[in-house]
């Protein structure tokens, strides 16, 4: 479940519980590095703030995932490049996969504080005092139930001004008003889809829909076992997608869509989601940094939720966020919201 990317928001998240203070948080920084003369990319920054607005402390975290132990040669290389930022005041290095002794050495004398994100299956009270008697984490959190509002049985309707009917199918080209292909919407699946899905997270919080769920239980589906289905009602919604400048082609000339209007019938799923258990932990003491429950919503789109356990409190992080798919191979100064609670 956890690809690098993930894994550098998740540090993210547990550095904003570890530090409540915190003004910032940015996954993807770019911060000077004075030898090099060029702002350089750290996963993770924390930013903490005096009163008067100077800068207290400014935390950088190199998140690492790979295949075996940080070795030496790989450790030295974060290090040096720490060294030479030095506008962060506190430096650490977060390690999916441990690191070699040789490493835990290089760091020590770069002063360079160690983490290693592993497995989290102690008894949450063992680790968290703030926690007495408290079992495992995955007794604790067994799993959670995500309610997704889903269209089905629909039809798509689709106005541009031209004269003539339409006849498109899925795999019809998208265009730019110059005729080139749509970056983010390819063809008229794409869109079909992400039209769909634009029109759930609208109507997810509106009547009739709140109702609904509150109202009619869900059943299990045949085959499916962690899923079940409420009711199906009819419903039409209307989009106007302009601003999204996506063109069809006839007869040689491109039309902007107006509008969308979706006919269907609209209905509750819930599922319900495992969640994987990490805990973050001090290299060279075992100090517990943070502890994170994490699950997918199930859905098609990312969303994933996490809880977040800090190591000196009782306040819970409660967070919701999406990776979209060109942050899942990079990200680049992403904010991380200060009011998870």
């Amino acid at each position: 479940m956890l690809f690098p990317m993930l894994v550098q928001y998740v540090v993210g998240l547990c550095a904003l519980r570890n530090n409540t203070d915190a003004v910032d948080v940015t996954v993807g920084d770019l911060v000077l590095d004075t030898a090099a003369r060029k702002r350089r990319d750290v996963d993770v920054t924390v930013t903490l703030k005096e009163e008067d607005g100077s800068t207290r402390a400014f935390k950088a975290y190199e998140v690492k995932q790979e295949g075996k132990p940080l070795d030496v040669a790989s450790v030295e290389q974060l290090c040096a490049k720490l060294r030479d930022m030095p506008d962060v005041t506190h430096r650490a290095i977060v390690s999916a996969t441990n690191f070699s002794d040789g490493a835990i050495n290089k760091a020590a004398a770069y002063d360079v504080a160690l983490f290693v994100l592993k497995p989290w299956t102690k008894p949450i009270a063992e680790q968290f005092p703030d926690f007495p008697n408290v079992g495992r984490p995955d007794d604790f959190l067994r799993s959670f139930e995500s309610s997704l509002l889903y269209w089905i049985d629909v039809q798509l309707h689709v106005f541009i001004s031209y004269s003539q009917p339409i006849i498109w199918d899925a795999s019809t080209p998208v265009f730019t008003a110059r005729g080139g292909r749509h970056r983010k919407i390819a063809n008229m699946g794409q869109l079909t889809n992400a039209m769909l899905q634009r029109s759930t997270e609208i109507l997810f919080q509106l009547q009739p829909a709140q109702t609904v769920l509150r109202t009619f239980p869900c059943s299990s589906v045949p085959n499916v076992e962690d899923f079940e289905a409420g009711p199906a009602w009819p419903h039409t919604h209307t989009l106007q997608v302009e601003s999204d400048k996506c063109f069809l082609k006839f007869d040689d000339k491109f039309y902007i869509i107006h509008t969308v209007t979706i006919n269907g019938n609209l209905q509750w799923r819930k599922r319900k989601r495992i969640p994987q258990f990490y805990v973050i932990e001090d290299v060279s003491g075992h100090e517990v940094f943070a502890g994170a429950a994490l699950a997918d919503y199930g859905s098609d789109d990312g969303k994933m939720f996490a809880m977040i356990f800090p190591a000196k409190s009782r306040t819970l992080g409660l967070h919701q966020f999406q990776l979209n798919e060109k942050q899942r191979n990079m990200i680049r100064k992403l904010k991380i919201p200060l009011d998870g609670a």
